[in-house]
């Protein structure tokens, strides 16, 4: 289903597009916060502080996976808002491909600098092995937060 943005009522379809996008923020930061509680309840105090002392790092994955997505969908959406359908299409397939092959490259430069920036943090050496290893499987999820981001 194709739904031109361009036509009805303006504050209708700015709604009817943005509740969705809220919904998925929303979801975004109940993963969060459920990741915390879990950690917090079922492990205990030094893995929920684990969780929180990767959360600067794991912040900027998403800000440039949230980044890609912006990008890709401006030039996407100004390809349907010209009806040019078959650019659209290639747009579609090249951010998905670019997100991949960022996504993976990421994956692997951040396992492979997953220590050295809990130090560049100053992780404490307590939580430190737990907070690598939470980072290190948030950074193997990398490609599966790269394409929600960009299928959002």
């Amino acid at each position: 289903m194709i739904t031109d943005m361009t036509e009805g009522s303006p504050s209708r379809v700015l709604w009817a597009f943005s509740i969705p996008m809220l919904f998925s923020v929303i979801f975004q930061q109940l993963y969060n916060v459920v990741d915390s509680v879990v950690a917090g309840q079922c492990v205990g105090p030094d893995a929920l502080a684990a969780v929180g002392a990767s959360y600067p790092i794991t912040m900027i994955f998403m800000a440039v996976a949230t980044g890609c997505n912006i990008g890709c969908s401006v030039i996407i959406s100004q390809l349907f808002g010209g009806k040019q359908f078959g650019k659209m299409k290639t747009a579609v397939y090249t951010s998905i491909i670019s997100v991949v092959a960022l996504a993976l490259l990421l994956t692997g430069l951040g396992l492979a600098l997953c220590a050295p920036l809990m130090h560049l943090i100053n992780t404490p050496e307590n939580i430190f092995s737990d907070s690598a290893l939470y980072l290190g499987i948030y950074i193997g999820g990398l490609l599966f937060l790269f394409l929600y981001n960009i299928c959002t």
